[in-house]
């Protein structure tokens, strides 16, 4: 699987075919069942149909629904490393879905939380936090991105950018990854043996930053897995940037 080009392909798909055959339904539940995780935080992903979703999304002006035939409701806490966990995993499983030739949207609001999780018998602290959108996208409909922030606005390198690492690689495949309202909250300082991912959410979407977050991560690790950069994710020492929050490192072996 090449991861790059997964990331590269995958937009946000807000229109679908209404049917999805018993095969590639299976795929995805099997998807969901084994997706790598980020950390040990109870994340659960429930397989819904959209007619038992459609019925409690709401709009607001001019946004409207995003209506398929599929949803993934993702259940975890509320805590930061729950939903880091969330964005992580959950981003792994919409580039699964992409390899399958299948459309994805996030979708974090304009959704009866409550309805959609009462069905799903849940634990203390248990709620759907977000749902992923997900089934056939129409072959006329082309492909939209937002606009993205030009790399100098969200990452720094070592002042001789001398490395035997391919960074602007890495870089793109962050710089593409989605986010709530494309706030691009995320922020990078390469060194010489380690990325450093911070945020710099906007006040609108703060709550939504732990998840945006975890998505840049699967993004940074998979750019450096397909690229043959070997390392670990651990936290560790860092840069001091004025407004960046450190979150996490991809240090190099």
């Amino acid at each position: 699987m090449n991861w790059l080009q997964l990331i590269e392909r995958r937009d946000s798909v807000r229109q679908y075919e209404e049917d999805v055959d018993e095969s590639t339904l299976a795929a995805v539940r099997k998807i969901c069942q084994h997706v790598q995780r980020y950390n040990d935080s109870p994340l659960k992903f429930f397989l819904l149909p959209g007619a038992e979703v459609h019925q409690r999304q709401k709009s607001l002006g001019p946004v409207g629904r995003v209506l398929a035939p599929w949803y993934i409701a993702v259940v975890a806490g509320d805590d930061r490393d729950s939903l880091f966990n969330l964005g992580y995993s959950g981003q792994r499983v919409v580039l699964e879905l992409t390899a399958l030739g299948l459309g994805t949207c996030w979708l974090g609001s304009l959704v009866d939380w409550v309805a959609i999780g009462s069905s799903l018998n849940l634990g203390k602290g248990e709620a759907v936090r977000v749902l992923v959108a997900w089934g056939r996208k129409p072959e006329s409909l082309p492909k939209k991105q937002g606009r993205r922030l030009p790399p100098e606005k969200i990452a720094v390198f070592p002042g001789d950018e001398d490395s035997k690492y391919p960074w602007r690689t890495v870089l793109e495949a962050v710089r593409w990854a989605p986010s709530a309202i494309n706030a691009q909250p995320w922020r990078l300082a390469f060194d010489t043996d380690a990325v450093h991912l911070y945020s710099r959410p906007r006040r609108m979407t703060r709550k939504y930053c732990p998840i945006d977050m975890g998505i840049a991560l699967c993004h940074l690790e998979l750019a450096c897995m397909q690229l043959t950069i070997p390392g670990t994710i651990a936290e560790r020492e860092h840069p001091q940037r004025k407004g960046w929050e450190y979150w996490v490192s991809y240090l190099f072996d």
